[in-house]
């Protein structure tokens, strides 16, 4: 099938910044004057990111966002016939700005964006059928990597770490949530940053964070988490375990895939290629997204029909120079050669496309949060259902114990209690809520027989489940009612005051 239009209707022009109730839910009143794209934009348009060709390389003390978006650098409208230089500047009086999100509603666009080189990076809405951008976050530390959740929610990740800090920073980047007009509520508390969120079709929202390391000066290991959009239900997702070592920028595509890019650790920030997940197998099913040799991939879309939208740099291209920018490329997915760019303008780095159509919005989640308490709880089916091996490769020895540890960023953890594992492995603890949670697995002995690093969390009065200790991945729990649940969870207190805090993994 060929590649068709973005979108194919026009319908009246939105209402920006007005919100409506509808059965109590606060929605953006442009969701409910129905589809299309915007009274002024026609179909097979796409939002751009443009980055300055000639750029100079950002001072160590800046944001990552100043290193990916510099100076001049902004988020443009084009239409067909998609002519170089034939943009409409969405992001007009901003020094710099990058990152668009279209609404469901096809309407509006989110970005992070800034007013001058000195001023914090926060996330601000344009409307499609024109006017200025205006802020919608104004959060301590900046925002960043905007999406929307269910009934227009907003959710970024905030602060904006420091150019190289992303990953070692004391207070890392966590994802929050925010209704039109109302405070940031934060959703994820691991010891990690987490970074680069988007919002599957189902509603949970998929980010990056970094694996805990395989031991002290382990290389860093970036991989895709899920949480649902009140926080709780965090769950390793894919990369966990395999392939290259960095991983940015997911999206889910329309045909049960997620496309994300990869890089190798010691490999130079631009050398991205595209990779892609089975959603229904992620832990099995990683692979190179495009059938044909592909490098220097800046981002990757879902397209039009059966195409993705894809930015790669035309360097060496047929009548391009070695020192050639970035592209607009649409792929159809059976594609076996790159082909011509959709849209290319020379003196601009065109890093970033993403359609301008409307889209189902993301369902929504029923949360069984009980903000008056403090704490969560968590069952473990069996803490010796594990994929570790002795060195023979025999199976390891049973623990009997299994150490709950509570911690922050850099390694730093104190252990909160001990709890007995029941006849059949499992075990029930109540812990604090929004806070890093790790466990060790003790034998009869008290040494550690496997250790999660504090990454986890729940939050206030969460009931979290998992099959075992580093289980094997996509493995159905048995049919069974574990022995833990006859008895109230294991109250877990502060060890006594004389106790040293253990040094953890980050």
């Amino acid at each position: 099938m060929a590649c068709g239009t973005a979108c194919g209707t026009r319908s009246r022009p939105p209402q920006r910044g007005r919100w409506a109730s509808v059965g109590g839910v606060v929605v953006l009143a442009g969701a409910l004057a129905g589809g299309g794209c915007g009274g002024s934009v026609p179909s097979g348009s796409l939002v751009l990111t443009q980055t300055p060709v000639a750029m100079a390389a950002p001072a160590a003390d800046k944001d990552t966002l100043d290193a990916r978006y510099p100076a001049s650098s902004r988020v443009v409208l084009v239409s067909p016939p998609f002519r170089p230089g034939d943009v409409r500047v969405l992001s007009k009086g901003l020094h710099a700005a990058g990152g668009p999100v279209v609404s469901p509603d096809g309407r509006r666009v989110f970005f992070s964006g800034k007013t001058d080189a000195a001023s914090a990076w926060q996330v601000y809405e344009a409307s499609l059928a024109g006017g200025r951008p205006r802020a919608v976050t104004a959060i301590a530390g900046g925002a960043m990597d905007a999406g929307i959740i269910a009934h227009g929610e907003l959710v970024f990740c905030s602060p904006v770490p420091k150019l190289g800090q992303t990953w070692k920073r004391a207070n890392p980047a966590a994802i929050y949530a925010q209704r039109p007009g109302g405070a940031p509520r934060r959703l994820t508390f691991g010891a990690s940053a987490a970074v680069e969120p988007t919002v599957l079709a189902d509603g949970r929202i998929l980010f990056v964070s970094a694996q805990p390391p395989a031991g002290d000066g382990a290389a860093l290991h970036l991989a895709l988490f899920t949480v649902n959009n009140d926080g709780t239900e965090v769950t390793a997702f894919a990369g966990q375990h395999d392939g290259a070592a960095l991983v940015h920028r997911p999206r889910e595509l329309p045909d049960g895939q997620v496309a994300f890019l990869a890089a190798n650790s010691d490999a130079p920030a631009d050398l991205l290629w595209a990779e892609c997940v089975r959603t229904a197998n992620p832990f099995a099913s990683r692979e190179r997204l495009f059938s044909f040799p592909t490098s220097r991939c800046r981002s990757v879309e879902p397209g039009p029909e059966e195409c993705l939208l894809a930015c790669f740099e035309t360097r060496g291209l047929a009548g391009r120079s070695m020192s050639g920018s970035y592209a607009v490329y649409q792929v159809p997915r059976n594609a076996t050669a790159l082909g011509a760019p959709l849209f290319d303008d020379p003196a601009w780095n065109d890093i970033e496309a993403t359609r301008v159509a409307p889209r189902p919005e993301p369902m929504g989640h029923v949360s069984a949060m009980q903000p008056a308490k403090q704490t969560g709880t968590i069952l473990c089916l069996n803490a010796n259902f594990t994929s570790y091996r002795q060195t023979d490769n025999a199976d390891p020895p049973a623990a009997v114990k299994v150490r709950v540890l509570a911690g922050g960023c850099n390694g730093e953890g104190d252990s909160l209690s001990e709890a007995s594992l029941c006849a059949d492995g499992s075990f029930m603890v109540e812990v604090p809520a929004d806070r890093p949670l790790g466990f060790e697995a003790l034998d009869a002995q008290g040494q550690v027989l496997r250790r999660l690093p504090p990454m986890i969390w729940v939050r206030s009065g969460e009931n979290h489940s998992c099959i075992g200790c580093h289980e094997p991945h996509n493995r159905s729990p048995r049919n069974v009612r574990p022995l833990a649940v006859s008895a109230p969870p294991a109250q877990l207190g502060a060890r006594p005051t004389g106790l040293a805090l253990k040094k953890l993994s980050p």
